[in-house]
């Protein structure tokens, strides 16, 4: 009877040891869900220069990578020495990978909305090059074409999509801009 009695522990044992080994891997599991990524807002120096700096962040990792880097780029800089670089209501309807090109294709709103970010040619380009010098931190990226509502070319509410902002433009697809890149 009392070897009958040690068998039924041990097999109790056995359980609460694997629902304890089964906690620790889902919380490992849960900690390593993370992926750290590079994103690049606007700054500016004391004689008045502009470029880009890197803010790195923590973001889930999972499906479209890609898609929420962007929209973490869309939701501003964390420090507070940093600004924005496209407007907080534009939305990242897909990226696509293609032969090392990512096809970035955005809501109206990153060439309609006027009010957050003024459109000229600085913050044009520093807008571009944040979503290029973002997306190319990933090695597999090389280059960048950027869409909106789908179409290349054309025009969404009286704005030509490929003028972008009016003075750099989307014409072409943009590689990594190293020269807009700035350590605080």
């Amino acid at each position: 009877m009392r070897k009958n009695k040690q068998k039924r522990l041990s097999a109790s044992n056995v359980i609460i040891l694997s629902a304890f080994l089964l906690s620790v891997f889902l919380l490992i599991s849960l900690v390593s869900c993370t992926r750290t990524v590079t994103l690049y807002f606007a700054s500016n120096s004391s004689d008045d220069e502009i470029y880009l700096v890197k803010e790195t962040r923590k973001i889930p990792a999972g499906d479209d990578l890609y898609k929420r880097v962007l929209e973490e780029l869309i939701k501003g800089p964390e420090s507070s020495e940093l600004y924005p670089t496209l407007p907080s209501n534009v939305k990242v309807n897909s990226v696509k990978l293609s032969d090392g090109t990512a096809i970035v294709d955005f809501s109206k709103e990153i060439i309609t909305n006027f009010e957050e970010i003024p459109h000229s040619s600085t913050t044009e380009m520093l807008a571009i090059f944040s979503i290029v010098n973002t997306l190319t931190e990933f090695e597999e990226i090389d280059k960048v074409k950027i869409t909106i509502e789908g179409k290349e070319s054309g025009q969404i509410d009286g704005l030509n999509i490929e003028d972008f902002w009016g003075h750099v433009g989307i014409h072409e697809e943009f590689s990594r801009n190293e020269e807009i890149i700035k350590d605080l």
